[in-house]
């Protein structure tokens, strides 16, 4: 469990040879290449980088220019599910694969953009003839031919198309002529003017400036204004009707080709990702060095492939550390998580802070176990909680990839609240022995008096304890997690000055507060021979070790470094000192706050019961006529609180959990044999 062991390796071959290197590690699959910096670049990788950009480049803006879904909506997978015909891409090397992508996507990229281009053609044919149709209807509706118009003598007279933007402006610019004006599209207006003989030649020059043609009829069509009008009518239907056919052609070709576009996009994807990572190839000048790294027990495996034909270096790669008995390192392998069975499926929740770096804790073992329970008390319901698991395995039949395991986690965090629901008695808010199931009751955080039901501030109270112990326990590992990776990375200074002495500081103030309850009070606190909470031995006792251990760790923490500093000669003792106060301080602080914010465990699950009790009114009240009302109620309070309860649980891992000892820098091992949705690239 946790981080799987890496080894590093190197491989030397001639650089003729590099493309048969590139070959056999992606028959192998699990080999995470470095990507060396101001290496030399192998011009055939580089020359086939080039074609799959451009592949992958083409089919991108196809898939957006179409709208073409590139992943499987959640609710279809959950209601459809999921059912992808996989698309299998085989070549004998990498350069056949590039080959066979573009043999492939080529033709359907080459199509597609010619039908494409034809839509736009038409689209752009249609709209010129329908402007025209417009203006040659307004034509023949006035009985105006604009041939005709050059024959005034007295009066000048031209019909034209304006663009409506330079309307105004020519309005102003010709005062003295009579302008009638209808609007034909957002863009333009059919336009007549209409002035005195005189004033003809300043007209034509103000029309010309603004680039205004008198209108005359296209070539193409008839002399008189209705003979017209019919054959550009006749036009657009032919133009509609073609526009029609090349969109149905475009749209059979998209959807029987929609997967086989998306997985071959898939493939570019990969292949790019690849070459990019392969195309170095080390500063030899005959020879290539292909470093990267793999899974520490397939190491011999790829060794084995190589032996006898090219050097083939294995190192095993150790915990890194910037201790004080050694350099720091600048290496920083990729992370590659091992956990197995139901661990594996809160990794999701792990990365949501971010994977672990390469020498940290991989803490997802951890939030297994704690964000399961944290999330069952908040929302401990039988019923609720089978009906949650039984959601999350059907989620987890119908969906693939990520989304199962998502689904597997609904289905763990719904058995983890079916069994708190049982520990506590509650089933959709009634008693389980209502429903004939035996139950041990553990708490009893609901009591009727006189036939009124109200919260049991008794069981209250013990079940914040509960919680808030638990919540100390929870910090407890988050500080003894930051001291054993301090202690594994040899940086025992830091361990044995500040991350020990604040977990003993921790222990022991809450040692000092349990004194403080059990004797009631601060001033019999030394005194008192009441026992202390949950440890039972004498508050005096008690009270003393945490007042005692709390002030040593204090002293450490404020001196522990300024006197390894002196005793080193490494650096001062005032500003140590000074930093040892404020982490003292900053340690009381997180101590308070971290500590209480667990107390949401309990306020959760009683705004759970209350929800549950007001709706459950409903029943007493109308009996099986509520049923529709009690069904539609428990799923919109299973909605709500399920994802409020989902994030206060992993509120508590990210902010109090995790800022203990996690940094999740990592990134993530990325083999040449990626997971994929759509596409199969295999090399014979």
């Amino acid at each position: 469990m946790g981080l799987a062991k890496l080894a590093k390796i190197s491989i030397i071959a001639p650089k003729a040879e590099v493309e048969d290197v590139i070959k056999e590690l992606f028959k192998f699959g699990d080999f995470h290449p470095v990507e060396q910096e101001h290496d030399s670049i192998d011009k055939n990788l580089e020359e086939m980088l080039e074609r799959v950009k451009k592949i992958e480049l083409a089919l991108d803006m196809i898939i957006n220019d179409f709208g073409i879904k590139s992943e499987i909506g959640v609710i279809d997978s959950i209601i459809k599910g999921v059912k992808v015909e996989r698309h299998t891409i085989e070549a004998e090397d990498v350069k056949g694969l590039v080959d066979a992508l573009e043999s492939e996507a080529g033709p359907i990229i080459s199509e597609l953009r010619e039908l494409s281009s034809k839509i736009d053609l038409i689209t752009k044919e249609i709209q010129k003839n329908e402007t025209l149709l417009s203006v040659l209807r307004l034509l023949k509706d006035l009985r105006i031919a604009p041939s005709a118009l050059s024959t005034l003598r007295r009066t000048y007279a031209v019909f034209a198309v304006v663009p409506i933007r330079d309307l105004q402006e020519i309005k102003r610019s010709l005062p003295e002529a009579a302008i009638l004006h209808v609007t034909l599209t957002k863009t333009l207006s059919a336009t007549l003017f209409v002035a005195s003989a005189e004033d003809a030649e300043r007209v034509e020059r103000v029309l010309k400036g603004f680039g205004v043609k008198p209108f005359t009829l296209p070539e193409w069509l008839p002399g008189t204004i209705p003979e017209a009008y019919a054959t550009v009518e006749s036009k657009l239907v032919e133009l509609n009707a073609e526009l029609s056919d090349v969109k149905q052609k475009l749209n059979s070709i998209l959807e029987n080709s929609k997967e086989k576009i998306l997985s071959l996009k898939e493939g570019a994807s990969i292949l790019k990702e690849s070459l990019e990572r392969l195309k170095t190839t080390g500063r030899l000048k005959r020879f290539a060095t292909i470093e990267g790294y793999v899974p520490y027990e397939k190491s011999g495996e790829l060794a084995r492939m190589f032996s006898g034909k090219y050097p083939v270096y294995v190192s095993k790669v150790e915990t890194l550390h910037t201790g004080e008995h050694g350099a720091a390192h600048t290496e920083s392998p990729p992370t590659l998580l091992h956990n197995r069975g139901i661990a594996k499926v809160f990794e999701n929740v792990t990365n949501i802070q971010g994977l672990p770096g390469h020498g940290e804790i991989d803490p997802t073992p951890f939030v297994a176990l704690f964000f399961s329970i944290f999330y069952g008390i908040m929302f401990a319901d039988f019923g609720q909680g089978l009906v949650l698991m039984i959601f999350g395995l059907f989620m987890r039949m119908r969906t693939k990839g990520r989304l199962r395991d998502w689904g597997t986690l609904l289905a763990v965090l719904g058995l983890s609240s079916s069994i708190a629901g049982f520990l506590l008695g509650e089933c959709f808010g009634f008693k389980l022995s209502n429903w004939g199931i035996a139950s041990p009751e553990l708490v009893h955080l609901v009591e009727e008096h006189a036939g009124v039901k109200e919260l049991n501030l008794a069981a209250v109270q013990k079940l914040l304890q509960f919680t808030i112990m638990l919540g100390i326990m929870h910090l407890t590992l988050g500080y003894s997690l930051s001291a054993y990776r301090h202690i594994r990375n040899r940086e025992y200074l830091e361990a044995l000055t500040s991350k020990i002495p604040t977990i003993l500081m921790y222990i022991f103030g809450v040692l000092f507060a349990l004194a403080f309850f059990g004797a009631g009070g601060i001033s019999q606190m030394l005194t008192s021979q009441n026992p202390a909470p949950f440890i039972g031995l004498p508050s005096s006792l008690v009270g003393t070790i945490g007042m005692g251990g709390g002030i040593a760790c204090i002293f450490v923490l404020i001196l522990g470094r300024p006197i390894a500093n002196m005793l080193t000669r490494k650096g001062g003792f005032v500003g140590a000192a000074g930093m040892g106060l404020l982490e003292v301080l900053e340690n009381i602080i997180h101590f308070l706050s971290n500590t209480i914010s667990y107390a949401r465990l309990t306020i959760l699950l009683i705004v759970h019961v209350a929800l549950l009790m007001l709706l459950n009114n409903v029943w007493y009240a109308l009996g099986l006529l509520s049923l529709p009302i009690l069904i539609i109620g428990n799923l919109g309070i299973m909605a709500l609180e399920g994802l409020i309860v989902f994030i206060q649980s992993l509120r508590l891992h990210l902010y109090e959990f995790f800022t203990k000892f996690f940094e999740g820098n990592g990134k993530p091992f990325k083999g040449l044999r990626s997971e994929t949705t759509y596409v199969d690239i295999k090399i014979k």
